[in-house]
């Protein structure tokens, strides 16, 4: 593995990829009062129900996500997810000292739309460097590159189980609702971005209603 002019290039797209999603957290997430996908809803739950940190939950998860990843992922892969995990955690600090306000809606459904938009976009980034920010997304990837389920299936499969154990402790119904179609867009946009692949499958599809 080389640190050339590619891999921060990489690094750069991932940073700022963490930053939106990071984001999204603080913008849409936490003002409507929404469950937040992956590792940080698990977070959440653990909280709530056990009384556990969010911050130990998500080192217990990413720790052997971690030492077992380098049998699954290329080691480039992995130092970048390094990156993103810890870039996670910065973002969320900095975007809490700057006091950036949330935005509330007034229906949530417009919540749950933008949170899966942005947080989608600011994962598809991460995926695009071929990096992950951990937790879920790091556990997705292994789920991809092994099991050949797409990576948008793979985080939905995920997110549906944590809003479902949100579901029963915690979540209220409408909230429920609107965070799993936040996590569907989520997961959409994740692909639309980070698979090139996809994007092209995307394209002609839309060649064929628009000829």
């Amino acid at each position: 593995m080389t640190f050339d002019r590619r891999f921060f290039i990489d690094l750069s797209i991932l940073l700022i990829g963490v930053g939106l999603y990071a984001l999204s957290v603080k913008l849409f997430v936490i003002p409507n009062a929404l469950a937040s996908n992956g590792i940080a809803g698990l977070s959440v739950f653990m909280n709530f129900v056990f009384g556990v940190s969010p911050f130990l939950t998500v080192l217990l998860v990413n720790l052997p996500l971690f030492i077992f990843g380098g049998k699954f992922l290329e080691k480039r892969e992995l130092l970048l997810s390094l990156f993103g995990a810890t870039a996670m955690t910065l973002w969320l600090m900095i975007f809490e000292a700057l006091n950036i306000p949330g935005i509330q809606y007034s229906h949530l459904i417009l919540a749950g739309i933008s949170d899966g938009l942005l947080s989608g976009i600011g994962v598809g980034l991460a995926i695009l460097s071929r990096g992950t920010i951990g937790g879920s997304l790091m556990f997705s990837r292994i789920m991809e590159s092994h099991t050949k389920m797409p990576i948008d299936k793979a985080l939905f499969l995920i997110d549906l189980i944590v809003m479902i154990l949100s579901l029963i402790t915690y979540l209220a119904v409408p909230n429920f609702a609107v965070t799993l179609l936040s996590c569907y867009i989520f997961s959409k946009v994740t692909r639309l971005i980070g698979r090139k692949e996809y994007r092209q499958k995307m394209m002609q599809r839309l060649r064929i209603f628009n000829p």
